[in-house]
Parts: C-alpha cells; structure tokens; sequence
C-alpha cells in the first residue's frame, strides 16, 4: 500500500493513484545497486580472473577459487540484476486466478540444493592442502545441499503457499495456514531482508485472525507476535522461490486488499466445482 497508509494503518484506502510524493517514497524504496553492491561484483570479476590465471599452473586452487569465488560473482551479479529490474518496474493493472494455490517453485530448491552440494565437493576434492577449518567448512556446505536436495525429492521442501480469494489472502506455512481477511489488511510493501526480497503484510488485529489447524494457533500467534517486533507486521513472506519479483506481489495484494470491485474478479475465476 501507499506510504501513507502503511504508516497509519486507520486510513482508508485510496484508489490507487499516487501523489508525487508517494511515488517518490516509493522509488527510495528500491534505490539503484549500492557502492558496496558494486564492490563485491568487482571484486568476484578479479578473483574469477586470477582463478583462471592460476588454472593452467595449479589446477587444485585454480579450481577451488574458480568455484567458489564464481558462486560468490553469480550471486553479486543476480542481486544487481534484481535490484536494476525492480526498479524499472511499473505495473498498470493487476489480476490473479482465484482459488488457485500459488507454490514455491520446487526446482529452485532443488536447483539451490545442487549447487551447495557441488561447491562442497569441489572444495573437498580439490583443496585438500587446505586448513581443516576450511574442510569442515566445505564438508557443511556439501552436507547442507544434499540435505536441501533430500527435501526436495521427498516433497517436504519447499512448505507452504499464498492464495487469493474474494475472502482474503491465505498465507500458509507447512504447521499452520490462515486467511487474512482483506479488509484486516493494514499495510502492505516490499522490502530486502539480507539482500534477499521479502514481501511485508501487517493486520489491524492478529487475534482476530482464524489459523488453521487450531491446535497450531498458540504457536502462529507467537510467530506473528514476533514477526511484528522484528519485521514491524505480522507476516513476512520471501519470495524468491515463488519466482516473483516483491513489488509485483506487493502491488496485487494491495490491489486486491484496497479495491472491493477487484475481487470481485477472485470470484468469477473461481474454478468450477
């Protein structure tokens, strides 16, 4: 939602047209990649150069350095390319399928998973005159992205979805899910956690919220309770394993959350009984 609005959860919604000033609060919110941004791309670029230049003469750090520090550049580089096409970003119009169930992508866990595993074997292979700190340090990666990797293909990762209905939202977790009404939705934006995209959805009233199972319902509201003192709203979503860029799932659920009409769409996009 508008700054505005975000700030004081008790105004009404607006119809969606931004003041110069709203947009400019909004475009402070995705500033262009940082110097420090730009520092860390540079210095993987020259790190990935002396990795292919020690290649020919010492094949055991040539490959070490090229794998790690090539993991470290791709990185960089896709947080400079995200935060560029976040801010070109500009979207007239909206709209959703209701009652249909938004996944994370399950192949990007999996893909993730598949990189870790290789980087730690690599690591392992290859720098074995290295510190035994640093091979413990491996050993954890590769057993980390084997353990991803498990998930993965025995259906437990990744958990959750978001869905949107004429009712509200529904935000679920793999021990819990809840509907949050659209009209009990006080603010919404997009923001960085770590460098990472995240999606921040407050409530005007945590308890009034219905979670599903109930027997889950102690533990939801102390993460909500929590999410709102570290986050400043109940409900913090990350969505790079959706595959959706934040502002683009901001936008719609404060389309969805401010304009009753809209979902009126939600319904008749239902799928049929």
């Amino acid at each position: 939602m508008d700054p505005e609005r975000a700030s004081n959860p008790t105004s009404k919604p607006t119809d969606g047209l931004l003041t110069y000033e709203q947009e400019a609060a909004k475009a402070a919110r995705h500033p262009p990649p940082t110097v420090r941004d730009w520092a860390l791309l540079a210095i993987g670029v020259v790190f990935v150069a002396m990795g292919l230049f020690i290649l020919p003469h010492d094949p055991n750090v040539g490959i070490t350095t090229l794998a790690f520090f090539g993991s470290c550049l791709a990185v960089f580089a896709a947080t400079i390319m995200r935060k560029l096409r976040v801010r070109r970003f500009k979207a007239e119009f909206i709209e959703v399928t209701g009652g249909v169930a938004i996944r994370p992508q399950r192949w990007r866990m999996l893909l993730l998973g598949a990189w870790l595993l290789a980087l730690g074997v690599i690591l392992l292979v290859f720098a074995k005159d290295a510190p035994d700190l640093i091979r413990w340090i491996a050993g954890f990666i590769a057993v980390v992205g084997a353990s991803v990797m498990a998930g993965v293909l025995a259906g437990r990762l990744p958990g959750g979805y978001l869905q949107f209905d004429p009712e509200g939202l529904t935000v679920a977790y793999r021990p819990w899910r809840t509907v949050i009404p659209w009209d009990q939705i006080a603010a919404v934006h997009d923001s960085e956690l770590v460098d990472n995209p995240i999606v921040l959805v407050g409530v005007h009233d945590i308890s009034a919220l219905v979670i599903e199972p109930a027997s889950a319902r102690p533990k939801a509201l102390e993460t909500l309770v929590r999410n709102e003192a570290r986050y400043g709203t109940a409900f913090m979503i990350m969505v790079t394993h959706y595959g959706i860029d934040a502002p683009l799932l901001a936008q719609t659920v404060e389309r969805y959350a401010v304009n009753p009409t809209a979902r009126e769409g939600l319904r008749r996009s239902l799928p049929e009984a």
